[in-house]
């Protein structure tokens, strides 16, 4: 029973801080808004299918030995489509009220750049969203979400990929995301 009080009174304590506003310690440790999601788009070389389970290779006919050997054609590559997602978050990619792509962040966005060069991505397009968290909408500038948008943007460009394939925009501390990266 003690215990159920004691929790209580944390819970109880906990909220009413919030309630008055969150505490310095509090906004700089929960930060999902605070980022900058990219999402790529292409292609990659489809794998081969896969033969049926139970079924015979084909026979081979016999070769006629008057006949002049014909130049085979090139199997067509198959295609298929790729979508790869990154997100620069939080106080590794970001300080508060700075649009500087900081090297947290640049090292989540280079995860993603390697998939890409590894199964050899045709990039169709690059949608940058910008975004702010809300503790930062008061003192930030109104296009702060715009700038950390084309601060990924630029360093996108630095690593190779075409900018003619890059959209961005900036979306401010509107459609918040889940938290993923916490307080130690």
């Amino acid at each position: 029973m003690q215990k159920i009080l004691i929790a209580g009174a944390v819970a109880a304590a906990f909220l009413s801080g919030c309630a008055s506003g969150p505490s310095k310690e509090l906004s700089d440790c929960l930060q999902p808004n605070r980022r900058v999601a990219v999402e790529v788009v292409g292609t990659v070389i489809a794998p081969p299918p896969k033969p049926k389970p139970g079924a015979k290779p084909e026979a081979k006919p016999e070769a006629k030995p008057e006949a002049k050997p014909e130049a085979k054609p090139k199997p067509k590559v198959k295609r298929a489509p790729l979508q790869l997602n990154a997100l620069a978050q939080g106080n590794t990619a970001f300080d508060v009220g700075s649009a500087v792509l900081k090297d947290g962040g640049k090292q989540d966005i280079d995860k993603m750049l390697g998939i890409v060069a590894k199964r050899k991505m045709d990039v169709s397009a690059v949608v940058v969203a910008g975004h702010t968290d809300r503790f930062e909408a008061e003192s930030a500038p109104a296009n702060l979400s715009e700038e950390r948008a084309k601060a990924v943007v630029e360093y996108l460009s630095s690593k190779g990929i075409d900018r003619k394939f890059m959209f961005w925009e900036g979306k401010g501390a509107k459609e918040p995301v889940p938290v993923t990266k916490f307080c130690e």
